[in-house]
């Protein structure tokens, strides 16, 4: 049906009573038909109303729904040009409003969120190694031909990782927030959002604008992340990981989960062997995700990468780091058939030139 401005500013007085909760305004607003009837309902109607106990109607007793705090919500999220969506309008996301209880009242969207997308969360650690980078870039980069968008929370590390292979490849990009969508968190990531703004995509948050982050913000923003996506896949993630609860929301949603296994030392990828146990989809290429997606069309080849202008016996040496993965300098000098230091030297030399890179344990992968 759509709420108006006044129904919407209903809607978050409503939202400032102790008790409601998202799903509570969504279960009075679905009895009474408007957030204002709301307050208009008396005590015997409104406990009638499934686990709407005293405190919330002593709350309601205390609140009028042209309450001011509603008002300048609103005021504020117009002066940002943040659009206000709530459950009943267009504008929401459908996959949103199939979690029931698990749906958010309203989101607060900067940027472009088409209701009607199809999308794949990518969520990780924050200390991202380069294997998970490198991971989530190979992924990301074969769904261009999909439609996909690429879900995240803007987080460090693999969050955003995805972000950025997303903006790469002109893939679409939304970023979910642990606060009002004009707090960028972290500090360090506001010309990421600036990025994933001008390229068309969106900030959301289901917080009213200039609400902190804090420990309870995150869990709850992981549940929009999930529900927003067809699929949800965890690159990198410790036994105890923000990115194991999102994967398991996804699942209780009923959505589809896959994982990427990763090395068995180092700690990054246990939480993801421990999903795979629980059934999560084993994924280590781009397939795997359409897979997932149910799509029929196949995902994008990867290009071959070009051969760059080297002379030899940099080129030689170049061709025989792995395009796809790490490879040790024993088993380098091994195939070279040269002496380590001579090998070390013009491996030097293409990392300087912007060939290689060189990783911990004297691993060496294509830059």
């Amino acid at each position: 049906m759509g709420l108006n401005h006044f129904e919407k500013a209903a809607l978050l007085n409503l939202l400032t009573v102790p008790g409601v909760g998202a799903w509570g305004a969504i279960r009075l607003v679905k009895e009474f038909g408007q957030p204002s009837r709301v307050f208009e309902a008396s005590v015997g109607e409104l406990r009638s109303v499934p686990r709407i106990g005293d405190k919330v109607i002593e709350g309601l007793r205390n609140i009028k729904p042209d309450a001011e705090t509603g008002q300048k919500q609103l005021e504020r999220a117009s002066e940002a040009e943040v659009g206000v969506h709530t459950f009943w309008d267009e504008e929401y996301p459908e996959p949103l409003r199939q979690l029931e209880q698990d749906s958010p009242a309203v989101l607060f969207v900067k940027g472009t969120l088409d209701p009607r997308a199809r999308r794949v969360a990518i969520v990780g650690t924050r200390r991202a190694s380069d294997y998970g980078k490198r991971a989530c870039k190979e992924l990301i980069a074969g769904l261009v031909s999909t439609g996909v968008h690429i879900v995240s929370g803007l987080a460090s590390g693999i969050d955003g990782a995805a972000h950025r292979v997303a903006l790469e490849r002109g893939i679409p990009t939304e970023a979910v927030f642990g606060c009002g969508v004009d707090i960028i968190y972290p500090d360090h990531h506001k010309g990421l959002a600036e990025q994933i703004l001008n390229s068309g995509g969106a900030l959301v948050s289901e917080y009213p604008m200039g609400t902190e982050p804090s420990g309870f913000t995150f869990p709850q923003r992981n549940r929009i992340i999930a529900g927003l996506s067809a699929v949800t896949i965890v690159i990198e993630a410790p036994e105890k990981s923000g990115a194991l609860i999102t994967a398991r929301l996804a699942a209780s949603f009923g959505r589809e989960v896959g994982a990427v296994p990763g090395f068995i030392v180092g700690g990054l990828a246990a939480g993801c062997h421990e999903l795979i146990k629980e059934g999560a989809a084993l994924v280590d290429s781009p397939q795997d995700i359409a897979d997932l997606l149910r799509l029929k069309s196949a995902v994008q080849p990867q290009a071959q990468a070009e051969r760059p202008n080297l002379a030899e016996p940099e080129l030689s040496l170049w061709e025989l780091v792995p395009a796809d993965q790490k490879i040790h300098i024993d088993l380098l000098v091994e195939k070279a058939s040269q002496p380590p230091g001579e090998l070390l030297s013009r491996l030097l030399m293409l990392e300087l030139k912007g060939f290689v890179k060189q990783l911990p344990g004297k691993f060496f992968v294509r830059a």
